[in-house]
């Protein structure tokens, strides 16, 4: 037994060491001084010696390390009609080192039907027919949600994250397989937090088939699941290999979900190009269901958010520009989905009322003019996304989620705020440095939100 065996080698131990039955041969105090016992302390002590080295201290010691490789990097394709022909393009897509591995197409219910024409199926055959191993693996999603819409935002859990990461481990994966995701932002985030963590990280490619997915949510190194005390809490960073944004997909989608995507475009119009600006609100009512406006939007908000991921910390703008809107916009998605709040409100929505409200503390803190304001306002109407804090929620309770946001520091929200239509408003740190995060007062927040509301009640 181990008892036994634990038993004879203590016994022998304790023999050659001269201690039996926990006694020593002499008292534990008795000086122990003899010629050979003071030539093994001199051996030992010059061998302590011996192993002296310049960056080893004799007394603390600290150390450090770090690893600068491997680098994130990830591919971007803006294709109309990839998804659906595989067969030519799929070796190509898929990393090389997965060609010989089981790999996985993960989506949920709503793609894996005839809403999307089974899109899913259509990959997994594609790639096979490159000669790639696929299985796919189906997550359950709401076929109608609090928002009246199509969506997986309540699935976007550790509960669903935990009934993958078991389907796949039971299937079987090796450190050279890739988790392939089909669908929405939800998917995509989802996949991305899953793929990052199994076998502390395998391949990645994102097929992402909405308007926010393609202009946002797939679009980052930024892989989270929600937690009953807000979104995205639970995450990491980590990259697609490849990031496929078919425009074609985008038309399966209700203009509702259109809309919502385009709110993160619309972001970044304000931030970063008022030409973009201007194309939308000239377009968005016109022509949203013209796969060549959607594309066109697609691969201009591309190109304005991939320099702020590149880039990131040169500047805190490049933090500021893609969360703009965001720390108000996340309280008020939030609270909406609570019951009696009068209808949940998708992701996009939310962000655009943040913006707005955001357009009045610049305001408040004369950082913009009365006319930037309203710009802001009118471009929100003329995109067809909400502009006013729902009459259900008090400005105490949006200050109050809003603790739970990573840049609420010191208790107060940091914010980036719009200055002119394309630009952000910058200020001096102690140190003489720029910045672009601006810590807002409560009494400023609060004055903001209130003269948002007024708007919404004139």
């Amino acid at each position: 037994s181990t008892q036994s065996t634990w038993d004879t080698l203590h016994r022998i131990n304790s023999k050659q060491s001269g201690i039996m039955d926990g006694h020593s041969e002499a008292p534990m105090d008795a000086p122990v001084a003899n010629a050979e016992n003071d030539e093994s302390l001199r051996l030992f002590e010059a061998q302590v010696e011996a192993m002296s080295h310049p960056e080893i201290s004799n007394e603390s010691y600290e150390a450090e390390f770090h690893r600068f490789k491997p680098e994130m990097r990830s591919q971007v394709i803006v294709e109309r009609d990839l998804a659906s022909n595989l067969e030519q393009r799929g070796r190509e897509i898929i990393p090389t080192l997965c060609h010989s591995s089981q790999n996985y197409v993960v989506t949920d219910s709503i793609m894996d039907s005839s809403e999307s024409d089974y899109l899913p199926d259509r990959v997994v055959s594609g790639l096979q027919a490159c000669g790639l191993k696929f299985k796919k693996i189906v997550m359950n999603a709401d076929g109608i949600d609090e928002t009246g819409e199509t969506s997986a935002e309540k699935n976007k859990t550790l509960a669903t994250y935990e009934a993958l990461a078991n389907q796949i481990l039971a299937e079987g994966i090796d450190k050279n397989s890739c988790i392939v995701s089909v669908g929405g932002g939800v998917i995509n985030n989802l996949c991305g937090y899953l793929a990052s963590s199994l076998y502390r990280g395998i391949k990645l490619v994102h097929i992402t088939t909405t308007m926010m997915g393609q202009a946002d949510a797939a679009i980052d190194f930024k892989q989270a699941v929600n937690h009953p005390k807000g979104k995205n809490l639970l995450g990491c960073y980590y990259p697609a290999d490849v990031i496929v944004c078919d425009p074609s997909t985008l038309l399966t989608l209700s203009d509702r979900h259109l809309l919502n995507g385009l709110a993160e475009c619309l972001k970044h119009a304000l931030t970063q190009d008022a030409k973009l600006l201007d194309f939308m609100t000239r377009n968005t009512a016109k022509h949203l269901r013209d796969v060549r406006f959607l594309e066109t939007v697609v691969k201009h908000t591309i190109h304005l958010k991939a320099p702020t991921l590149t880039y990131y910390d040169s500047t805190d703008l490049y933090e500021m520009c893609p969360q703009y809107g965001h720390s108000v916009g996340h309280a008020v998605e939030h609270l909406s989905w609570e019951e009696g709040r009068g209808g949940a409100l998708l992701h996009g929505e939310g962000v655009t009322v943040g913006m707005c409200v955001s357009a009045e503390i610049a305001y408040l803190m004369k950082l913009c003019t009365a006319e930037v304001v309203e710009k802001i306002y009118s471009a929100c109407a003329a995109c067809l996304l909400p502009q006013f804090i729902p009459s259900t929620m008090s400005a105490e309770e949006v200050f109050a989620k809003m603790a739970y946001d990573k840049h609420f520091v010191q208790k107060k929200p940091t914010m980036g705020l719009v200055s002119e239509i394309g630009q952000m408003a910058e200020t001096k740190k102690e140190d003489g440095s720029s910045t672009f995060g601006w810590q807002i007062e409560s009494d400023i927040l609060l004055k903001a939100i209130a003269a948002n509301t007024a708007r919404r009640d004139a």
